[in-house]
């Protein structure tokens, strides 16, 4: 009977089945269907359908890694309440969500109010957050696009207007030297946007000085 199962899965390994699949029809573990078939020739077809299972498998595996991966962050999401609710918040509430973006990618030295990134959603967030929190007098911004030579400067001026909802003649553009000529995908510049009002920056220095306090 051994001899049997041993002679089939030799047929089955020459046929290009993989160790699991043989374990599986044969009902024999995949250490003895490895010891049994190590020698087995694998012709072109045999390699060809071993390569495809692989293929197969990869990709059920990325598969089923995503959608773990996605079960794991419905259920943080599900037990996290930080910001859950999308209500209206209040303009003292608005002024600590801008001091922390502020915090982290503002200009903190001398009297410059101007905040600096390439991420859309960020700039975005960061100008929703200061005009919910102060009046705005819209004049006032001014926007420098930091640029590669490979860049399109109108259209991404135009881009960067649609954004932040500032006009196109306050933007301009410092072109970045000794960029060499490795094309960033997708990257569409970085923006430092300036807002002329002292006092306004100082009250959010004065924010983030007392968050320091609570360190």
């Amino acid at each position: 009977m051994k001899q049997i199962i041993k002679h089939q899965a030799l047929q089955l390994r020459a046929n290009g089945y993989s160790m699991s699949e043989i374990s599986k029809k044969l009902g024999i573990a995949q250490s003895t269907a490895s010891l049994w078939t190590r020698n087995v020739f694998l012709d072109k077809k045999a390699k060809i359908r071993l390569n495809n299972i692989s293929i197969v498998a990869r990709q059920k595996s990325i598969i089923s890694r995503k959608k773990k991966n996605e079960a794991l962050w419905q259920n943080i999401a599900m037990r996290c309440p930080v910001l859950k609710n999308n209500k209206d918040y209040n303009i003292n509430e608005c002024k600590i969500f801008l001091a922390l973006l502020y915090w982290a990618e503002g200009e903190k030295t001398g009297n410059k109010f101007a905040f600096i990134n390439s991420d859309p959603n960020m700039i975005k967030l960061y100008l929703s957050l200061l005009r919910k929190s102060f009046k705005i007098n819209e004049s006032r911004f001014k926007v420098w696009l930091h640029l590669h030579k490979y860049h399109d400067k109108t259209k991404l001026i135009s881009f960067w207007s649609h954004v932040t909802g500032i006009c196109k003649n306050q933007f301009s553009v410092y072109n970045k030297t000794h960029a060499g000529n490795n094309k960033k995908k997708d990257y569409q510049g970085c923006l430092s946007i300036r807002y002329q009002d002292s006092r306004i920056l100082k009250e959010i220095l004065i924010i983030i000085k007392r968050m320091n306090k609570l360190i």
